[in-house]
């Protein structure tokens, strides 16, 4: 005897609808396990790197609790097809655990060292460039970290190095030196900074970007300097990345007009700017600093590391602030013609500002 209920034509029509919907369900269902089982395999051998954020979503949406003191299951290589199994023990996913120093945090897989090869023609643009920037007249020459380094005294250069350093982030190195001024007359000394109350430390460094973190950073920093290094400055890049408020970028400043170690280029905003528009960060846009510098010490020989900062900081600058002059450089320097087409390529509106120095020329 029939199931179907009377006139049951659109229940079947209905009935058919939800079958076709559950099987094309399922049928997605299946695809998305098959694709993270593939993906967690790839994992395992070493063959691609994870987030820890894209674990936790692999994690949720295969139905699992994401383990937070586990570690993952480990894989084994089978006899004969050659295939990676899970081994006997119960598969899990891992969240790595905070880490107090801030260090980069894993998954456990070690990503593969970047390498690129030197883009065409890079020497040529970087020898331009050097001749372009030869006479070291931008901002950053006259004012920036490395300027005030030179001009302190020899006891207190490498505590005032750094301070300046940590001052100068979304900091005009107009304003930069001004209040490195200001503290030198008040006494920029580990001993004497320690005893400065707060808030006559933030009176003293307003100007600054973010100066309300810049004093603690300042303060914590100094502390550490004092209680764990006997007031000197570290000169390794594990002991100055643990001081609050320093990163890469000045750590390797530090590092090179203190100690005169060369262990990275340095790669601030302009650094990061002008790499991408030249190409020199592979075939990809990088999106951040860090990225960057890993993109072009792949290739770029280290003779020159310690120049490429100061270099292209006042390449920048004079792009965005002295254009006349960097024009008239242009036309007077080795080739003109390519000098032109660099800037051009930078961003520079070429032929504007040759009406504009042409019309100055001729009043």
């Amino acid at each position: 005897e029939s199931s179907l209920p009377p006139h049951g034509g659109g229940h079947t029509r209905r009935g058919k609808t939800r079958i076709a919907r559950a099987l094309l369900g399922a049928a997605l269902v299946a695809s998305r396990v098959s694709a993270m089982v593939a993906t967690r395999r790839a994992c395992a051998a070493g063959v691609i790197a994870i987030s820890p954020a894209r674990t936790l979503a692999l994690a949720l949406h295969a139905g699992q609790e994401p383990a937070t003191s586990r570690k993952p299951a480990k894989t084994v290589l089978t006899k004969g097809d050659g295939r990676l199994k899970p081994s006997k023990a119960k598969s899990t996913l891992s969240l790595p655990a905070p880490n107090p120093k801030n260090k980069p945090r894993s998954n456990g897989v070690k990503p593969v060292p970047l390498t690129l090869a030197p883009p065409s023609g890079w020497r040529a643009i970087w020898d331009l460039i050097v001749e372009l920037r030869a006479d070291r007249t931008a901002v950053v020459d006259r004012m920036g970290s490395e300027a005030i380094s030179s001009s302190a005294p020899a006891q207190s250069r490498a505590y005032e190095t750094l301070i300046s350093l940590m001052l100068s982030s979304q900091t005009k190195d107009t304003v930069n030196l001004a209040t490195m001024l200001k503290l030198r007359e008040h006494g920029l000394t580990v001993d004497n900074i320690l005893a400065t109350p707060d808030e006559q430390l933030n009176e003293l460094i307003h100007a600054v970007g973010f100066h309300n973190n810049k004093v603690r950073f300042i303060k914590q920093s100094t502390a550490i300097l004092r209680e764990q290094h006997g007031g000197r400055v570290p000169d390794t890049m594990e002991g100055l990345l643990a001081l609050p408020g320093v990163g890469p970028k000045m750590a390797i400043i530090v590092l090179r007009v203190v100690y005169g170690k060369v262990v990275g280029i340095s790669v601030d905003t302009h650094v990061h700017r002008i790499s991408n528009q030249l190409g020199w960060t592979g075939p990809v846009a990088t999106k951040l600093p860090e990225q960057t510098r890993g993109a072009i010490e792949a290739w770029m020989p280290s003779d020159i590391w310690a120049d490429v900062n100061l270099v292209l900081v006042g390449l920048g600058q004079e792009i965005q602030t002295e254009k006349p002059k960097l024009l008239r450089k242009c036309l007077e320097c080795s080739d003109p013609d390519a000098a032109l087409a660099l800037v051009a390529r930078l961003g520079l509106d070429v032929p504007r500002e040759r009406a504009k120095l042409a019309k100055g020329n001729a009043a």
